[in-house]
């Protein structure tokens, strides 16, 4: 059984010039200007000749657009470019629920689905309809998930699972209740695939919070359990919207990177 994989980060948009006073959690605390930065919006791939396994799908055309987040590169597109077509994932991995994570399941009828047991519980909860809650999800992709679950479609991971061997979930909440990162073993060493754990580098750097968080306390033990695992050798933690990651790794294709082949030493 082949238990290592191929790894690639697919970028389909970016949020141009974006105040780091509305990125990073109380900003004026830290006494710094308010520059603007980037936000790239990725899904990762991850596959072997066994296996052909998404890491989120991104956000819906239609509903992004509703929030003024436009499609640069459809997920599809960006899947074709590696050779892949929908019908041939066999797993997606939902890191969490918001709507730039999930807006795409319906597109890969063949496939079954991962989400964290906490993560489903909350967003289908009491207090979940609150707007100040709310707002990061669309109500019909809930819908979407609640459905999967009644197909049999979708597997409910509590803390830690390995989905195949190589490859491992593990629930690191903060953002939300329920976020998951991915562990992927590859031919230059261990990829930890944070999602929205970590949207920029600068977060665990700095031990900055994005602004949109779940649980404070959370937010900074699932950073020092990040920088733990940046620290072992030959282990490369990847941010989930950071756009230093297009430069850091090799590019493959247009808005394709090889998480396995980086473009700076590795430790």
């Amino acid at each position: 059984m082949n238990a290592t994989y191929e790894t690639f980060a697919l970028r389909y948009a970016t949020l141009s010039s974006w105040p780091r006073s509305k990125a990073f959690h109380c900003f004026e605390v830290y006494g710094d200007p308010d520059t603007l930065i980037d936000l790239d919006y990725y899904f990762w791939l991850v596959r072997n000749d066994e296996h052909t396994v998404l890491v989120d799908c991104g956000y819906d055309k239609e509903r992004g657009r509703a929030r003024s987040r436009h499609q640069e590169t459809s997920p599809i597109e960006l899947l074709a470019r590696m050779g892949v077509k929908p019908e041939d994932v066999d797993h997606v991995v939902l890191t969490h629920m918001h709507y730039d994570h999930i807006g795409n399941i319906a597109l890969f009828p063949n496939a079954t689905f991962s989400i964290a047991r906490a993560e489903l519980e909350y967003w289908t909860g009491p207090y979940a309809d609150r707007p100040t809650i709310s707002w990061p999800v669309e109500s019909e992709e809930i819908r979407l998930v609640q459905q999967l679950a009644t197909e049999g479609r979708l597997h409910l991971v509590e803390d830690s699972h390995e989905l195949f061997p190589g490859l491992r979930l593990t629930r690191l909440p903060g953002h939300t209740p329920g976020q998951l990162i991915t562990e992927v073993t590859t031919r230059a060493g261990q990829i930890v695939l944070a999602s929205d754990a970590l949207h920029y580098y600068e977060e665990a750097d700095l031990d900055r919070p994005f602004g949109t968080c779940h649980d404070l306390v959370d937010v900074y033990r699932s950073y020092d359990i990040l920088r733990e695992m940046a620290a072992r050798p030959h282990t490369v933690v990847v941010p989930g919207h950071d756009p230093a990651v297009m430069r850091r790794f090799t590019v493959v294709d247009d808005d394709c990177v090889d998480l396995a082949q980086p473009t700076y030493s590795q430790g």
